[in-house]
């Protein structure tokens, strides 16, 4: 039975409520504003009956109380009154009300109201549901069409596709180990660290530009064929970018578009394309910088050998201060079982 929450100092009323409704729902009576927000703390009802005449705590310092508080704030409320006056209805809309009922109420009238009010409640929440599964959906299909290209990409790179996958989840290990130590606050949320993870996929995105007798030499570059290949970053940036100017929520490719253009700093200035330095340098970026170059360390390709990790670790550490922001290498050190979980993802033997 769907719980309804009557608070009236006047027990007739509070009788009258069972008796006109307690067939059909579960009534539970109270006399007081106090005495309802102490039931809220332990139970939440589908519909609240609220009287605006109380003493201490009237009704509309209740409503306040309730439409404040974030468990709460939904419940239907269904205001009781024996005024008939405009200007408190509107008071009473404004806060959050669904509809009145003038006292004394007429049975039938109450049952009616309620209904109906559960009615549009229930198919609002219906409504939410489905629109939090398309949100789900859509994000899911958002995460595997980034991926499907991010894999076209490493296969044309003739590295593994598992790639993008790991480093993905080692930016997400990262920067989650971070938010969860305060670092960044205000900066740091689930909305970052969300699409921070979704986005690094994209970084190596501009090499699609770039010839395959390049991209696939297995020797040295020559000087050219290196400046050439540098230039991955900045068409990656503009081709996340462009994609960006094409889509209502696009954070996550805002941050793509840095991770892509900046991802070959390094923390000293002796990076490139630009020869940032420092905190210039986005915060995407320098995260990238740490898991991309770890996962290339410790990743096996068809010109070079996998290295182990404690090598790969002594890298990374070396690298504190000239390459990488020794802030984000020093969480990174200290998480060193969770990336190696994360980084044991597909690495050929």
């Amino acid at each position: 039975m769907k719980k309804i929450l009557v608070i009236d100092d006047n027990k007739t009323t509070l009788a009258m409520a069972k008796q006109a409704i307690g067939d059909e729902y579960s009534v539970i009576a109270v006399i007081s504003g106090y005495q309802a927000l102490k039931y809220l703390e332990r139970d939440t009802p589908d519909l609240i009956l609220l009287d605006l005449n109380m003493p201490e705590l009237d009704g509309k310092q209740t409503m306040k109380k309730i439409k404040a508080n974030e468990k709460w704030c939904e419940i239907p409320v269904i205001v009781l009154t024996v005024e008939n006056n405009p200007q408190t209805e509107v008071e009473c809309l404004e806060m959050g009300a669904v509809d009145f009922l003038a006292k004394p109420f007429v049975p039938q009238v109450m049952k009616s109201r309620i209904a109906r009010a559960i009615e549009l409640e229930d198919y609002r929440r219906r409504l939410q549901l489905d629109n939090e599964k398309k949100r789900v959906q859509l994000e899911k299909m958002k995460s595997q069409i980034i991926m499907v290209l991010a894999n076209m990409i490493d296969t044309r790179d003739e590295t593994t596709g598992i790639h993008v996958h790991r480093v993905s989840a080692i930016v997400e290990t990262l920067v989650r180990k971070m938010r969860d130590e305060g670092m960044y606050p205000g900066f740091l949320d689930d909305r970052y660290v969300t699409s921070i993870a979704l986005a690094a996929p994209l970084h190596d995105i501009g090499k699609i530009k770039i010839p395959d007798a390049v991209l696939k030499k297995q020797g040295d570059l020559t000087e050219e064929e290196f400046e050439l290949m540098k230039t991955h970053t900045v068409e990656g940036a503009k081709i996340l970018e462009e994609c960006a100017k094409q889509i209502d929520d696009n954070y996550y490719l805002l941050l793509g578009k840095d991770m892509a253009a900046y991802h070959h700093e390094w923390w000293n200035g002796k990076g490139y394309p630009y020869g940032l330095k420092g905190i210039k340098i986005p915060f995407c970026a320098r995260v990238l910088a740490v898991a991309d170059v770890f996962d290339a360390l410790v990743s096996k390709r068809s010109y070079k050998q996998q290295m182990s990790f404690d090598q790969a670790f002594d890298i990374i550490l070396k690298g504190s201060g000239g390459h990488f922001d020794p802030e984000i290498v020093n969480v990174f050190l200290s998480i060193r079982p969770d990336i190696e979980r994360v980084a044991m993802l597909g690495i050929d033997d």
